[in-house]
């Protein structure tokens, strides 16, 4: 059944997502009704365009999307609109991506892979990593995967440069389902990228969110572990050189995280990411969750941790990042 391609709306969607960088665009006073609707929307934290959309259509609508330069995700039949192309989106997911693969020869990491969570949900991941055999010397390529097989990543990364936290933080729920793609799923981080300031200062932070989410009980370092819900972040750190504006804060701590778990630069008078190797701006991912399933478990030599250095995150940030 052919679509409708909603060229306009998919046009006031994108002006809607710089809008909240303070980048104002001129509409039409005929556009101003459904611009009204995308704006309320958005304070739900995503900006809807279509609904009833099928799998089928959802393909057909991102090509067309991508002339808008828009990135959309199908959200229980609906076209949700999230992010916008731009040099620090791309060089950060580059960053990372490199950082990863990197790492270890036992890791398959993709970029804007297509993640069928359900019958009606498909996300467009920005980044993808799962295990893998690498080759041995002289051994033959190995053949095509088996039909109807699909990637099975074991931990998830998304950058929002125009995303808003709200948004980014409404994914773990799907990316912790147990549909085919997601089932192995073990860790999500989310990167949030606010605007460069006029003293080319610029607030970030980053978001981890586990399967299995176990955190510390505060101030009692021999404690047993506490689980909580895993639709709720694992920790939370704010690494810009910028503090958190407090509405960003707000929402962070209505996602149920515990005080002790958001830290970082939230407050003017905190210490700032200012070096590599600060203790308080440091991502370690234990290398189980990232061999999770993977036969042999982790293999002979692997570091205990994956280590992200958020400073040196923010350094490519602050690089790419275009003042608003």
């Amino acid at each position: 059944m052919p679509i409708d391609i909603p060229e306009k709306k998919f046009e006031l969607a994108r002006n809607t997502l710089l809008e909240q960088d303070i980048i104002k665009v001129n509409i039409t006073e005929e556009d101003t009704a459904e611009k009204k609707l995308i704006e309320e929307d958005t304070k739900s934290k995503k900006i809807v365009v279509l609904s009833g959309v099928s799998l089928e259509n959802f393909c057909k609508l991102r090509a067309e999307a991508r002339k808008f330069k828009i990135y959309i995700r199908l959200v229980k039949g609906e076209i949700i609109v999230y992010e916008t192309p731009s040099p620090v989106h791309s060089f950060t997911t580059g960053y990372l991506s490199n950082l990863i693969g990197a790492w270890s020869n036992y890791l398959d990491v993709g970029g804007e892979l297509d993640m069928t969570v359900s019958h009606d949900t498909e996300y467009i991941s920005d980044i993808v990593i799962e295990p893998i055999q690498p080759l041995q010397p002289g051994q033959q390529q190995l053949g095509p995967a088996p039909p109807g097989s699909v990637p099975m990543p074991r931990m998830i990364i998304e950058v929002g440069r125009y995303e808003s936290i709200g948004s980014l933080h409404s994914l773990a729920k799907e990316y912790f389902s147990n549909s085919t793609q997601t089932n192995l799923i073990q860790v999500y981080l989310s990167i949030k990228i606010f605007p460069r300031q006029s003293a080319g200062t610029a607030a970030m932070v980053a978001m981890i969110y586990l399967r299995d989410n176990q955190i510390p009980g505060q101030n009692r370092p021999n404690a047993s572990m506490i689980t909580v819900q895993n639709t709720q972040p694992n920790l939370v750190i704010s690494f810009g050189t910028a503090p958190l504006h407090q509405e960003s804060i707000d929402i962070i701590n209505s996602t149920g995280i515990r005080n002790y778990r958001f830290i970082g630069f939230l407050q003017p008078e905190d210490i700032a990411c200012t070096n590599a190797g600060m203790p308080n701006y440091q991502i370690d991912i234990p290398s189980n969750l990232l061999f999770n399933g993977f036969p042999g478990g982790v293999p002979q030599g692997t570091p205990n941790n994956l280590n992200i250095d958020l400073w040196e995150v923010q350094q490519r940030i602050l690089r790419h990042l275009v003042s608003a």
